[in-house]
């Protein structure tokens, strides 16, 4: 099978590592529109052992099919890109978030492709997270949360579009919710600068967002700030009914503390009834271990781990409903 990379970038470069382990893909076509950024990826891929599966060329050099499409290029001209995607008939599309620079652009985009022949997903791989895995499962099963208060989290200039849109997702996946609302929220008016670019910027801000399941009920809410003026990283505080968890994702720590399962104190008897901190070790795999796993799950098993386009429609609208409340931008941002 065959892969072509639409981005030699970063993020390109990445997925190319873990597609590389992929013994079913035996080429894979990395191209760009700089050549600088094909010089740097060759230089960056040139010691792994499968570098002979390799092709570099410029984007509009590219010729043939592929069974795989990567597009790791900036979201500034999704639309165009996806046109050119579709001239070499892929059966498998996979697109870098946010897919594009305003809810209109992912909109159209939407419709772009919902007709064609392809399947299209998403890169929101945070779902694929062994520790999100498990947490998932644990808010399922474990009787302190049968209900879950709140969901929270308070970190730096992660960016609100570049890496905030992953939060997003894991909020609708971790509440199990079908729509969402920004309650309450600000963007801040400082700017945080992009490494793809001076045309590039990214932003934070705090809101309160308040989400539903299919009947329109309320299931829960969720506290987000992502500060512009901080280089910290954050982390998570989840609230249940008699249990709190707390997780950090850069010293890769996960803090359970609960009330014990049998307590009958009443709710107004606060701490009541806890249990010593349960710590625990979590780990972040790596951006081209996912993308492997991705490929790999569709090859050998028919099965897509990663959420399909349609599917992704919810996410981008709550980022964008949250992005809309800048003083300064209100359709269209400058975000990759």
């Amino acid at each position: 099978m065959t892969l072509l990379i639409i981005g030699a970038g970063r993020m390109g470069i990445r997925h190319c590592i873990g597609a590389l382990q992929v013994r079913e893909i035996f080429k894979i076509c990395i191209c760009d529109i700089n050549d600088p950024s094909l010089y740097n990826a060759k230089q960056q891929l040139s010691s792994d052992a499968n570098y002979n599966k390799l092709i570099f060329c410029k984007t509009d050099e590219v010729k043939g099919h592929f069974d795989f499409v990567i597009i790791a290029s900036t979201a500034d001209s999704r639309i165009a890109t996806c046109r050119l995607v579709l001239n070499f008939s892929p059966s498998q599309i996979l697109i870098e978030k946010p897919l594009g620079q305003s809810l209109e652009e992912v909109k159209n985009i939407i419709d772009f492709l919902s007709n064609e022949n392809v399947n299209v997903s998403v890169n929101l791989n945070m779902r694929m997270y062994p520790f999100i895995k498990r947490l998932k499962s644990d808010l399922t099963t474990l009787p302190q949360f049968k209900i879950i208060n709140s969901i929270n989290y308070q970190g730096g200039t992660l960016g609100i579009g570049a890496n905030g849109i992953h939060y997003l997702d894991i909020l609708f996946f971790l509440f199990g919710a079908s729509r969402a609302e920004v309650a309450a929220g600000e963007i801040d008016s400082e700017l945080i600068p992009s490494g793809r670019g001076e045309q590039f910027a990214d932003f934070g801000g705090w809101a309160c967002f308040k989400f539903y399941d299919d009947s329109n009920n309320f299931i829960g809410r969720s506290l987000f700030s992502l500060s512009a003026t901080s280089t910290v990283f954050g982390g998570w505080e989840i609230i249940g009914t008699h249990g709190r968890i707390r997780i950090n994702e850069l010293e890769g720590e996960r803090i359970n503390i609960l009330r014990k399962a049998e307590s009958t104190l009443p709710i107004n008897r606060y701490a009541g009834d806890y249990l010593r901190a349960d710590i625990g070790k979590i780990e972040s795999p790596f951006l081209g271990d996912l993308t492997k796993e991705w490929i790999s799950g569709i090859i050998e098993k028919g099965e897509n781990n990663l959420p399909l386009l349609h599917d992704t429609l919810k996410v981008h609208e709550l980022l964008f409903q949250w992005l809309a409340l800048s003083k300064t931008y209100k359709e269209k941002f400058p975000i990759t």
